[in-house]
């Protein structure tokens, strides 16, 4: 019993030893970590403090190139004033030499005065009245009116569709007639008795005619159309002896046209001109006006009907 205790007992002291032994090398080891842990962290400050030492040469080194871009810019802002400075020489020059110019160029106080009065006078006379505006304005109206219609007017009709007084109208009318007489212009304002009618001139209807309503009139035709109008009422065998024997070709076709009319008298016809030939040359049906208006147009005499001279 007793040997069995103490074998347990030296059991016991022998563990407790093995333990001791374990205990103290892991204290051992503890030591060792936190040596090795120190000597990490001397390491991490000695980095930390290197770090330090190049960050500070970094700024030395900005601070020197601070000080480079000031030492340029102030080189830079002494070059500016510079030539400001020049700048503002060569102003005071130019201006120097502008005011030499200008003092021998000065216009003396009278012709300056009459410079300024020509200039005002100038303004004024471009710039027209009102009633001049109206004026012309109703002239260009009844300008439109008389190439609308087409056919002559009457002061009376022009006053009552424009809503213009007679007076006016007809002062109107003849200033705009005595306008297109200095124009370098086919047309004219032409008076057929009491009427007022824009026209072709006569040198111009010949070549145009093939233009108006019912087609063209050959010259040969409208020659012998022309002695019928101003000579009528004229017996046929005379227009024969005035323009030839080709007039009977003629007399045919200005009558098939509808442009004269033929009555029989005695063995030949006397000739007149048509409603027609009054409308396609604008002048007046009535045949005494139509002959007046024809003369004046063309500058001739009037000529004696047939009927007049018998």
């Amino acid at each position: 019993m007793n040997n069995s205790n103490e074998n347990e007992y030296n059991e016991d002291r022998k563990e407790s030893k093995v333990n001791n032994i374990e205990e103290k090398e892991e204290l051992e080891n503890h030591n060792l970590d936190n040596i090795n842990s120190e000597d990490n962290i001397g390491e991490i400050f000695d980095e930390e403090k290197e770090e330090l030492e190049n960050h500070n040469s970094d700024n030395i080194n900005s601070e020197d190139n601070i000080g480079e871009i000031f030492d340029e810019e102030k080189e830079e802002l002494e070059n500016h004033s510079l030539d400001n400075i020049n700048s503002e020489d060569n102003i005071v020059e130019i201006l120097n030499e502008e005011i030499e110019v200008n003092s021998q160029l000065e216009i003396p106080p009278n012709e300056e005065d009459s410079i300024q009065v020509e200039i005002t006078e100038t303004k004024v006379s471009d710039e027209k009245p009102l009633e001049d505006q109206i004026r012309e304005f109703n002239r260009n109206l009844i300008e439109a009116s008389l190439y609308a219609a087409g056919s002559p007017l009457t002061i009376e009709e022009i006053s009552t569709k424009l809503e213009l007084t007679k007076k006016e109208v007809e002062d109107l009318i003849i200033d705009l007639a005595y306008d297109y007489l200095d124009r370098s212009t086919a047309l004219v304002i032409a008076q057929i008795g009491e009427r007022y009618q824009m026209q072709l001139k006569p040198e111009y209807t010949e070549k145009v005619s093939k233009f108006a309503k019912g087609g063209g009139i050959a010259e040969r035709y409208l020659r012998t159309l022309t002695v019928i109008a101003l000579k009528q009422p004229i017996l046929k065998s005379t227009i024969v002896k005035i323009r030839g024997t080709g007039a009977y070709e003629h007399i045919k076709y200005l009558e098939d046209n509808g442009f004269i009319d033929a009555v029989k008298k005695g063995r030949s016809h006397l000739l007149t001109t048509t409603d027609k030939y009054a409308d396609m040359f604008g002048l007046p049906k009535d045949i005494r006006l139509l002959k007046k208006a024809m003369t004046d147009q063309l500058g001739v005499e009037g000529e004696k009907s047939e009927e007049t001279q018998e």
